[in-house]
């Protein structure tokens, strides 16, 4: 099996754990390719080092070593080539990442012998109407109105159907994999990660009648920027950010590709959620 190697190189305590760890999977048989932004940290081993897309080519198995912000960034960068990812969570919460770095050495054990399995996560493709990239998110889409004090309005339509002008910070567009993130915080629904749905939630709305709502995978939405504001933020899973005007019109829909993130049968989702959210941490009296 080859392993991809990809981490947070402004953690200091990647540089403490990958020559021991990368020592011990050379040891195990396997083949390794590290990115090329690894190469200065790593100097003195005998490793390949690649760009991140040629990594992700070459490998069965990406190793993402760092927090939630880590595994997006290695999730855009392993792309259309469909390679597994496993997270190692150097971070805090760490709601993406499957195992810690503690417990990284008997986790591999397990994933050497087999004991794993791959899960598809669905993935959100969004552009803006007339323009070009093509930008993709495994957790969310979020139009907000930034550093600016008005409020935003957004048409928004549903399978080319009108479903309502939000006024208020914004609104988030999220996978199930997205709903324990920003979405969670902006008091949207806990979906369960392997569902195939959409989230959409807005971001302090004006009216109490604005509530998120899920949707079925299959719908496109669209919003159009309406209102006084001259440019509003589209933030693509915290990776990447730009500029909208008045008029533009953002497309958001199911991409036609996943994620695969690697998973152990023994971690359940629900014993993770209420470890991270703390639910049952104080006992009744």
């Amino acid at each position: 099996m080859t392993f991809g190697i990809i981490a947070n190189t402004t953690l200091e305590r990647i540089w403490k754990v990958l020559p021991e760890f990368l020592q011990w999977l050379a040891s195990k048989g396997t083949s390794i390719v590290v990115c090329e932004d690894l190469r200065q940290g790593l100097k003195p081993m005998a490793v390949e080092f690649l760009p991140p897309d040629e990594v992700a080519a070459v490998s069965d198995m990406v190793l993402s070593f760092g927090g939630d912000g880590t595994l997006l960034a290695t999730a855009k960068k392993v792309g259309k080539f469909q390679t597994p990812i496993l997270g190692v969570n150097l971070g805090g919460l760490g709601y993406l990442a499957e195992i810690s770095v503690d417990s990284l050495y008997p986790r591999l054990e397990e994933l050497l012998s087999g004991a794993y399995r791959v899960e598809d996560r669905m993935v959100l493709s969004c552009k803006i109407e007339g323009a070009d990239p093509e930008y993709f998110a495994l957790n969310d889409i979020v139009i907000d109105k930034g550093a600016y004090s008005r409020v935003v309005r957004l048409h928004m339509t549903i399978g080319g159907r009108y479903l309502n002008t939000y006024t208020g910070d914004g609104v988030i567009v999220a996978t199930p994999t997205g709903s324990t993130a920003y979405s969670l915080s902006a008091g949207g629904p806990i979906v369960e990660p392997a569902l195939q749905a959409l989230i959409v939630n807005p971001i302090s709305p004006h009216t109490l009648a604005d509530r998120p709502i899920v949707i079925g995978d299959d719908k496109i939405i669209e919003a159009v920027i309406e209102g006084r504001n001259r440019a509003l933020n589209l933030v693509v899973d915290g990776q990447v950010e730009r500029t909208l005007e008045l008029g533009d019109r953002v497309v958001i829909r199911r991409a036609g590709h996943v994620v695969k993130l690697v998973l152990f049968p023994d971690k359940y989702f629900y014993d993770v959620l209420r470890e991270k959210i703390k639910w049952g941490a104080i006992p009744l009296a």
